[in-house]
């Protein structure tokens, strides 16, 4: 029988849970982040989470760590325990977050992982003037985008022509150090998201 997985969320908002608990300050520093992680590691933990986004969600006037650096950074910090770093692939072009993911792949020799959001935080990407299509569109971008990201991941020379990319002769050097490719979780209850769920497997990937 496997033995139950434990995880927790890095706090890159500042806090999570509760905000009425004013000895709880919203500290969404690297330091704080690093200094928890490695706690968690030390007591057992097997799995953290960095959420994604590029402002605060409660407040932009309030910090907001950043998620891709931090993961690497704290790739660079641990040893043991599996780092998911979740990704909105508005937010980065398929090639571009594939070979980001790799690096990470060989900081953390192997224990890196992501997980594919389609979005909801419409005001960040408004704000940033970053376009964000309806709901279902959404997924229909992340299918495309997952399927670009898994096929760099396989060291073969890729070409490809999808409904949102197209990519020609590339490929990715070094592979991966996690066999046969870093993990892709999900989440979602919506239709679309469950019809991509069904897909993931079909990739080889995972769900969460």
């Amino acid at each position: 029988m496997t033995e139950p997985r434990y995880g927790i969320w890095i706090p890159v908002y500042g806090n999570w849970g509760p905000l009425n608990q004013p000895e709880d300050p919203f500290d969404a520093s690297y330091a704080r982040a690093r200094s928890l992680l490695i706690q968690a590691e030390r007591v057992g933990f097997s799995s953290t989470l960095l959420a994604q986004h590029i402002i605060n969600c409660y407040d932009q006037d309030f910090d907001q760590l950043e998620t891709w650096t931090a993961a690497a950074a704290l790739a660079e910090a641990t040893e043991k325990i599996e780092i998911i770093t979740a990704i909105k692939p508005l937010l980065f072009h398929p090639a571009v977050l594939a070979k980001m993911a790799l690096g990470i792949d060989a900081i953390s020799n192997g224990r890196f992982s992501i997980n594919l959001v389609s979005g909801w935080f419409r005001t960040e990407m408004e704000k940033a003037g970053i376009p964000f299509p309806e709901h279902d569109e959404r997924y229909r971008y992340s299918e495309d985008w997952i399927k670009v990201v898994k096929a760099l991941w396989s060291g073969e020379r890729v070409n490809y022509q999808g409904e949102y990319f197209q990519i020609q002769d590339l490929s990715y050097r070094p592979t991966p150090v996690a066999q046969p490719r870093p993990q892709v979780y999900l989440g979602g209850e919506s239709d679309p998201a469950r019809s991509l769920a069904i897909l993931l497997p079909k990739l080889g990937l995972k769900l969460l």
